[in-house]
Parts: C-alpha cells; structure tokens; sequence
C-alpha cells in the first residue's frame, strides 16, 4: 500500500508546478522546486482554499541529512493527515544531497519542528527500494530527514 502511495506521488507530481500551489478542499499536492519532497493534501483536509509553499532552509539541527524545508503557511492544521514524501535518492550540482554514507536507508524518519524543537514523526516510514521516506503531518511547518538514534 505505501509503495503504491509513493508511486502515485510520482506521477501525479510530474505535473505540477513547482513552488506554491492552491489547494482547498478537493486536495492536491505541492512539490519542492528541486523535487526532493512533495505534500499530498487529501481530499476533505482543509475547508477552504490556500497558497502552500515550500521554501530551502539555511539552517538545519544536528544530524539532519539533506536539505531542510519550510512548508507555509506555518502552523496550517489538516482535519485529516497529509502525506510528506522525500525522495532521498535525487541530487543535484547545487547540491546539499543526502549523505547516505553517514546512515542506512531504514534508519532514516523525518523531523518536523514545532515551537523550535525537532522531534521525529511518530509513523514515518522507508521505502528501501525507490529510496523514498515519508511520513503523515497534521499541520504545516519545517521538516528534514534524520538518522534515528
């Protein structure tokens, strides 16, 4: 079932626009400009629309692997969970790539950042083979991918 998630994020990523995207109640999914992390919004999670963005953060906490990002508008709450999914197996030249040399793909999760503390996401989840980690959020805000202790 979530390999068949993943896949589906694939496809229904490629065509959309990178940066930010209105999404409302039908759902719709926003991905990075550099397509390493994309957010389904299912249908039925907000009642009204709104302009999510995703912006590359700067700083990043200790041990995170990869890029940091900022969903927005922050603090935005879901009535039902929307799905985050980073693709840890994309690079590029600018490149602040994952570092798997330093972590095993099963012992990845994401962190998101609440109230300036970073904890993990209680259900996140690895797709080993297509090098995929995700997880279910709540509300908006910065996530990033660790190893776990």
């Amino acid at each position: 079932m979530k390999t068949l998630l993943v896949a589906t994020l694939c496809v229904t990523t490629l065509g959309c626009d990178a940066g930010g995207e209105t999404v409302g109640p039908r759902g719709g999914v926003i991905t990075s400009d550099d397509g390493r992390l994309s957010l389904e919004v299912p249908e039925g999670a907000l009642d009204h629309e709104v302009e999510i963005t995703i912006e590359v953060l700067d700083d990043a906490p200790n041990g995170v692997i990869g890029t940091v990002y900022a969903i927005e508008p922050a603090g935005l709450a879901f009535a039902v969970p929307a799905t985050l999914v980073y693709d840890v197996s994309a690079s590029d030249e600018a490149d602040r790539a994952f570092d798997l040399a330093s972590a095993e793909m099963e012992d990845l999760a994401i962190l998101g950042e609440k109230a300036g503390r970073w904890a993990p996401l209680p259900d996140a989840d690895v797709d080993v083979d297509d090098e995929f980690v995700f997880a279910s959020v709540l509300y908006l805000s910065s996530y990033a991918v660790a190893s776990r202790p």
